[in-house]
């Protein structure tokens, strides 16, 4: 009798464990579904935001940046990189060697200029399970804590990411990245701009803002 009582304890824990998760994941769906729902029904953005790379043995580093963003148009000032792309052409600016770098936009690329949009829509790509892990009142706001980590074990480039939205103004306030390498970024928005009207000439390269600027023209 004793092991028939503990067999039901444990199939309805088992139970009650799935059902828990279930609603964990409908619930991080609907949330980051809202997010880029608001994300991509603006085409014009800005974002301040402060980045920190931790890497094995070593001093972290702190980038303070800004993000400017209309449709596939994207300028990004990283501090020792500017990179700028009006949809056609990427420049690349690198102020150690006062040069800039020219090459052709390529479809998605502006996943590598930090884009919100695509930090939130990793959900999508099929590389991470995800749950909602509650709610966490971090710098005054309430935010609500995103846990990623590979579906399959081995190929996925970051073993886990935490990702918390801010649901009042629906947008990613920060994210935390643990690469495979030991590697650790820690991203937060300081402030955003949604329907930003940017100056004219923000996502093209001029060279009068950068006098002596060295020219690698990398396009075929």
């Amino acid at each position: 009798m004793r092991f028939i009582v503990y067999s039901i304890f444990i199939a309805f824990s088992l139970i009650w464990s799935v059902n828990t998760n279930a609603q964990s994941v409908n619930q991080a769906t609907q949330m980051l579904n809202q997010v880029k729902e608001n994300m991509l029904s603006e085409e014009s953005w800005f974002f301040d935001f402060e980045l920190e790379i931790f890497f094995p043995e070593l001093d972290p580093e702190v980038i303070k940046g800004k993000l400017y963003q209309d449709g596939n148009k994207i300028r990004a000032d990283l501090g020792d990189q500017v990179l700028i792309s009006d949809g056609e052409t990427v420049w690349t600016y690198i102020r150690d060697f006062n040069e800039v770098q020219i090459s052709n936009y390529e479809e998605g690329m502006e996943e590598m200029f930090l884009s919100p949009t695509s930090i939130v829509s990793i959900y999508e790509s099929g590389e991470y399970a995800y749950q909602y892990s509650g709610a966490q009142e971090i710098d005054g706001r309430n935010l609500h804590l995103i846990e990623f980590k590979p579906s399959q074990p081995g190929p996925s480039e970051y073993v886990k990411i935490n990702l918390f939205l801010d649901m009042d103004n629906k947008i990613p306030y920060a994210v935390g990245i643990s690469a495979r390498n030991g590697t650790r970024y820690n991203l937060v928005i300081n402030d955003h701009d949604r329907g930003a009207n940017h100056p004219a000439g923000t996502f093209s390269f001029d060279e009068s803002e950068f006098p002596g600027v060295e020219i690698e023209d990398l396009r075929f």
